[in-house]
């Protein structure tokens, strides 16, 4: 039997309160959830390439900044990217330039549901377009619109606004990210039936998003490419187009220490304080269960964190597809 290898990829939420109130999401609910100290972070695995900080809203945390240098000890060769909601305006102006300062190379990706009234409609937070915006603006101008991200979760309520989301990311010169709204006992505390999906209309923004990254000249527009395709599979029934390695490559980190295959699935793996170290959470027999409680039912997401190291696992086949999209678009 080959031995899982350590993990490479994690989210790693380190709040679960939020000053948003997302109809697609009620993590905002929860309420007095345990919050690790900034010293915990030490015990992530060296092993790490990409780090996601989530929540909830990170910039809540008023020790962010510890929070960024303790990953950075434990992780000196991972990205790290912090997803925010961008409401706190003012607070990320004060607190990412001290995050820059302990790691220049911070990423941040900001949640867009929508243009205008859309967006304020999904996040139900008054003023949420022109905060978003300022805030991409600012985040911008000090990190490099190459570190900057728009994320668009794409959800009953705004799936026809898609194109134009994109289309604002370009005109702002920052990158464009998304993801379909999935039915999680942790993030999406509801069912998320996404019956409007499958439509023409879906399918011809969907193919807008596609025949943009693939006409790119950057390579890794091509694989984001693939990873909106594999998207719009899923959204209409049909299965993700490779295995993702949950559990193995990747896992998800909440704010009190628990570990979970992905930000999906439900099952335990450990307690980072439950271990001597991390190395002996994951080749714990409580993570070896989990693993194979999941495996065999994993076929109903598809997310960045899970699908990259997939891709990877995979480049001919990324490849091979990229080639023929290129062929059959290009015309």
């Amino acid at each position: 039997m080959i031995k899982t290898r350590m993990p490479q990829d994690a989210v790693v939420a380190i709040t679960y309160r939020c000053n948003a109130r997302c109809i697609m999401c009620n993590i905002w609910q929860i309420k007095d959830y345990p919050e690790l100290l900034p010293e915990a972070y030490w015990r992530l695995p060296a092993t790490l390439r990409d780090i996601n900080v989530s929540g909830g809203e990170p910039f809540l945390r008023t020790d962010i900044v510890e929070i960024i240098k303790a990953m950075r000890k434990a992780c000196p060769k991972a990205n790290i990217n912090i997803s925010s909601n961008g409401f706190l305006v003012e607070t990320i102006k004060k607190v990412l330039p001290q995050i820059k300062n302990v790691y220049p190379g911070i990423a941040i990706s900001i949640s867009i549901d929508g243009i205008g009234q859309m967006h304020e409609n999904v996040r139900r937070v008054p003023n949420a377009w022109p905060k978003v915006i300022d805030t991409l603006n600012f985040c911008r101008n000090l990190l490099g619109a190459h570190k900057v991200k728009m994320a668009f979760t794409l959800n009953d309520t705004n799936y026809t606004e898609l194109q134009k989301a994109f289309e604002w990311s370009q005109k702002l010169g920052v990158e464009f990210t998304m993801a379909i709204a999935h039915s999680s006992d942790i993030y999406f505390a509801k069912a998320q039936e996404n019956k409007n999906f499958q439509t023409p209309e879906v399918k011809k923004q969907f193919e807008y998003i596609i025949k943009k990254f693939l006409r790119s000249s950057y390579p890794k527009n091509w694989a984001r490419a693939y990873f909106v395709d594999g998207l719009y599979k899923l959204s209409q029934g049909e299965k993700r187009p490779l295995r993702q390695f949950a559990g193995e490559d990747f896992f998800f980190l909440d704010p009190r220490g628990d570990v979970y295959p992905s930000v999906i699935d439900s099952t335990v793996m450990g307690n980072i304080f439950s271990y001597r170290n991390f190395k002996d959470l994951w080749y714990s027999e409580t993570a070896e269960k989990a693993r194979n409680k999941i495996h065999g039912f994993e076929d109903d997401y598809w997310m960045v964190c899970t699908a990259r190291t997939a891709m990877k696992r995979n480049p001919l086949k990324v490849l091979g597809w990229v080639f023929k999209k290129k062929l059959l678009w290009n015309k």
